[in-house]
């Protein structure tokens, strides 16, 4: 706002030299000729109010009023003549001025407004619409639709090409959006490579079509130098979230269209993912203590996340990959819910354990590596209390254990291991295995396939491996020809 106030202070010193300058000449006008406050005042007025343009029109009409006067009397002819250019010339001196600070607020406000890159509403922005349509959809009982997007693997990209290319591809991008969503939503960047749209009016099925549509058109677009990129080609990963369906507050919509948007990042990326929450499932059938404590979980899971973002992907993954295993297995639907919290929460002990050592380069010490060997105990005894989740509780405390009985905490072997723990058994460490972590580079797809087969009946159970590693290729994650 300085340097509206500096523009402004720019205009109001040079109006008062020139009236100064005028007033002079126009005293002399008034006193020949009492016709001419008549037709200058307009001109002043209306030039200062609303620029060049409309200075001009009454510049003109000011001038037939004084041609007509002087066909009238032409005794003032000299004066008249006078009066016609200092008409014009306030007309243009006065618009001119009036445009530029009209133009210097504009800019000023787009500044507040908008984002400076990409030329879409910026973050605060983003706020404030989505307060007022959030509102708006309360107040006419009618859905909303928000969708988060970030570019996929933008880092690889801005680093191997510089931040002058990143910046196109984020321009790109916010243009690609604006066009799938132009009279149906707001667009704005949330923040370097995120982006968001809030769209009116629009239930999940609405928001994940619009989803797909700019996923689509990202994917299909070329840009250069993408061909590196892991895939190839430069995508978005995209999280829906609907009110009233899933969220009833703005912090609640952020929160859960963010983790909508990670879950489809790292499960498989270039992808749309509509917000699901199977806590936000299970919270529905219990009594508000257990609804407390349960949101108590949520809250340590996001700490842990925040801690470690590793941990969060990790457990989005194994949940899905859990999951699958479980219907394959042709488990009971209550099994697999079981199995599906199991998978969500078996990391949650962690929150015991330092950011330090979670995210730590080099060997653990024993003490570090005994602690570490604790967080199954621990997420078990957290999810203890609440009674809906006890089938979970063993998936959570025994998910370490190996087939033959050398794993911990309790040293059991073969089937003395719950079904559950022994297929997180095996999809936990695919998962670690195929993810970069800060002590070590990833195995690929091949090499951790290989792994859980070479240890089939010493760390994991035969019977999942085989019904794991014909998921991976009846899903097309890896050729079957590549494991032989």
């Amino acid at each position: 706002m300085g340097a509206f106030r500096k523009s402004q202070d720019l205009f109001c010193r040079k109006l008062g030299s020139f009236l100064k300058y005028f007033l002079s000449y126009y005293f002399l006008f008034i006193s020949t000729n009492c016709i001419t406050p008549v037709l200058v005042m307009p001109v002043i007025v209306r030039s200062i109010q609303a620029g060049l343009k409309e200075g001009f029109l009454w510049a003109s009409i000011s001038t037939l009023g004084l041609l007509i006067t002087t066909i009238i009397d032409s005794s003032y002819l000299e004066i008249d003549i006078m009066v016609t250019g200092i008409i014009w010339l306030l007309a243009w001196l006065l618009g001119k001025m009036s445009d530029t600070e009209t133009q210097i607020r504009e800019e000023l406000q787009n500044l507040a407004y908008l984002d400076g890159l990409t030329g879409i509403y910026n973050h605060r922005s983003f706020h404030s619409i989505l307060d007022e349509q959030l509102l708006r959809a309360k107040i006419e009982n009618k859905s909303l639709a928000l969708l988060m997007l970030d570019v996929d693997y933008f880092k690889y990209y801005n680093d191997a090409y510089g931040h002058q290319k990143g910046d196109e591809v984020l321009r790109t991008i916010a243009k690609l959006i604006e066009e799938n969503t132009k009279h149906i939503g707001f667009c704005a960047r949330y923040g370097g490579e995120e982006f968001s749209v809030i769209i009116p009016d629009c239930n999940k099925e609405c928001g994940l079509e619009i989803g797909e549509l700019i996923r689509q058109a990202v994917e299909k677009t070329d840009f250069k130098g993408a061909n590196i990129l892991p895939k190839g080609r430069l995508t978005v990963s995209v999280g829906v979230v609907c009110f009233p369906e899933s969220a009833d507050s703005k912090e609640q919509l952020i929160q859960k269209a963010d983790e909508a948007m990670y879950k489809a990042k790292y499960t498989s990326k270039n992808k749309v993912e509509l917000y699901y929450s199977v806590l936000d499932e299970m919270s529905h059938s219990l009594q508000d203590k257990e609804k407390d404590l349960l949101n108590s979980l949520r809250t340590l899971l996001m700490v842990v996340n925040a801690k470690d973002r590793y941990t969060y992907g990790h457990s989005e993954r194994v949940m899905h990959y859990a999951s699958q295993i479980g219907t394959r297995l042709a488990l009971w639907e209550w099994e697999i819910q079981e199995l599906t919290v199991g998978a969500l929460l078996h990391d949650i002990g962690k929150i015991e354990i330092s950011r330090e050592v979670l995210n730590k380069p080099g060997k653990l010490t024993p003490e570090e590596w005994e602690a570490v060997k604790q967080h199954p105990m621990w997420g078990a005894d957290m999810i203890r209390p609440i009674s809906s989740l006890g089938g979970a509780v063993d998936i959570v405390l025994y998910h370490h254990e190996n087939f033959d009985g050398s794993g911990y905490p309790n040293a059991l072997k073969g089937e003395e291991i719950p079904l559950g723990a022994r297929i997180l058994r095996v999809v936990d460490s695919f998962d670690a295995m195929t993810t970069n972590r800060p002590y070590k580079d990833a195995l690929s797809m091949k090499q951790a396939l290989e792994e859980l087969n070479k240890y089939k009946g010493i760390h994991y159970d035969p019977e999942v491996v085989e019904v794991f590693t014909r998921y991976i290729i009846d899903t097309g994650i890896i050729a079957e020809k590549a494991l032989n």
